[in-house]
């Protein structure tokens, strides 16, 4: 949906990526898909959240996957 939208991301694996999983954890999630929008959390793929999201960033929104 991110790149559709023409939105740059940083993905990361949590299965490869140790500091990527402790910080996942240190936020209070166990499962994926997390997507961070600033200091937004978003649980699961929900399109809805993650425009609106976006939309409060504005243009400069730094996106992790």
């Amino acid at each position: 949906m991110l790149s559709r939208e023409g939105v740059a991301f940083t993905a990361r694996n949590v299965n490869e990526d140790d500091r990527a999983y402790d910080e996942l954890i240190a936020r209070g999630f166990r499962t994926v898909p997390v997507t961070v929008i600033g200091e937004r959390a978003i649980r699961g793929f929900d399109p809805a959240a993650i425009r609106a999201a976006l939309a409060e960033l504005g243009p400069n929104r730094p996106v992790q996957s």
